[in-house]
């Protein structure tokens, strides 16, 4: 069997966010994420870049962990340092959510403005089970313990921790 592919999704860094950037409760939290990923023999698919991504990627590597980096647009060599696989996707701000979500079997998401909540629409959209944890804002948050619509596909599931957030994937895709 295939190694089992969870993506993270959620607040991007200073290249898309230069007057912010996500807490470190947020960094702290996708490091976490990554780790746990890595330790259950898991493949990490995220956007590439900074921000929750980068940590996520850094939690995955410093664990023995495979990451896969989505980056828009045509150029590679623009991933985080800890991206082992680099998909560029040649279109920006369209492709690469698509592909994120098409390459996961689920879906955890922390934080995030209007490209996670494209990225959750896309997941809901295509049936992926979706983790959210407490107290992270966003997006995430916003639409935790709900269906996006009346057809009730998969309810968008809020956890406590990240080891929840993982666990409850890995147990239900």
């Amino acid at each position: 069997m295939k190694k089992l592919q969870i993506g993270i999704i959620g607040s991007a860094g200073v290249e898309e966010y230069p007057f912010s950037k996500p807490s470190n409760k947020l960094y702290e939290l996708a490091y976490e994420i990554g780790t746990l990923i890595a330790k259950n023999g898991s493949i990490l698919i995220c956007g590439g870049k900074g921000g929750i991504m980068e940590e996520a990627c850094r939690g995955a590597k410093e664990n023995g962990g495979i990451t896969v980096g989505v980056i828009g647009g045509n150029n590679r060599g623009e991933s985080n340092k800890y991206v082992d696989v680099e998909v560029v996707s040649g279109i920006t701000n369209y492709a690469e959510e698509g592909l994120i979500i098409s390459m996961s079997d689920g879906i955890i998401a922390l934080g995030g403005g209007a490209g996670t909540l494209q990225e959750l629409a896309m997941a809901y959209r295509s049936n992926k089970k979706v983790a959210t944890i407490k107290n992270t804002k966003g997006w995430s948050m916003n639409l935790s313990n709900q269906f996006l619509d009346e057809r009730n596909i998969t309810k968008i599931k809020l956890c406590d921790s990240p080891k929840s957030a993982v666990s409850y994937i890995l147990k239900n895709i």
